[in-house]
């Protein structure tokens, strides 16, 4: 296939250990059609290459643009070790208990990150909508007044918030975050990292 080793590093192959050229499904391959189990089920087989590649650590994160930003946290781990989610955070978490990870990173950005602080470990907008109430709670929670009322994108708060209360906010998102996320992995230890539309990264 003409530059089928380029093409296929776009493709979700490298992380499953197949690499030097793209996959062709011949006249006898089955495609199913995209459904929820189909993407948990490719999913759990990122996972277990992570587990395969030998790290002890694997960083979860929703997408490609919340792991470039985190994979500059952790250079010397193998490509593999990188799992994107989706919106699939608690099915995601119960896999890398499953698979006897001793280090977890989770990273997301402040849509989805409302929702898990608030309870909900499925993000999907099918599932759950931002929460501007809690978000009152969490702003209240950081010390931080300001009139929310009429945001539609939890993303907005960033600018919203002033900059110097900014680390207070992320922090408590996290924490609430980690009060649903840490009981899924009772054998392993769980660094959430709450990432910006730039790029910047926040932690406890």
């Amino acid at each position: 296939v003409p530059q089928g080793a380029e093409i296929a590093r776009r493709t979700f192959n490298p992380r499953l250990g197949i690499e030097g050229g793209i996959s062709i499904i011949g006249v006898s391959g089955i495609v199913k059609p995209f459904s929820e189990e189909a993407f948990v089920d490719s999913i759990h087989k990122c996972m277990t290459v992570a587990q395969a590649s030998g790290s002890e650590r694997v960083v979860i994160n929703s997408g490609a643009k919340s792991e470039r930003f985190v994979k500059a946290l952790y250079p010397d781990l193998p490509k593999q070790a990188f799992v994107e989610y989706g919106n699939y955070i608690g099915e995601t978490l119960k896999m890398a208990n499953e698979l006897d990870f001793k280090h977890v990173t989770l990273g997301v950005m402040l849509g989805k990150a409302v929702k898990l602080a608030a309870g909900h470990l499925d993000t999907h907008s099918r599932k759950t909508t931002m929460d501007l109430d809690f978000i009152r709670q969490m702003l209240n929670e950081a010390g931080i007044t300001i009139d929310i009322s009429n945001i539609t994108l939890a993303r907005e708060l960033w600018v919203r918030i002033p900059s110097d209360q900014l680390q207070a906010f992320a922090q408590t998102v996290i924490r609430h975050c980690e009060t649903y996320c840490s009981p899924l992995l009772p054998n392993a230890s769980l660094t959430i990292l709450l990432i910006d539309d730039n790029g910047k990264i926040y932690q406890q």
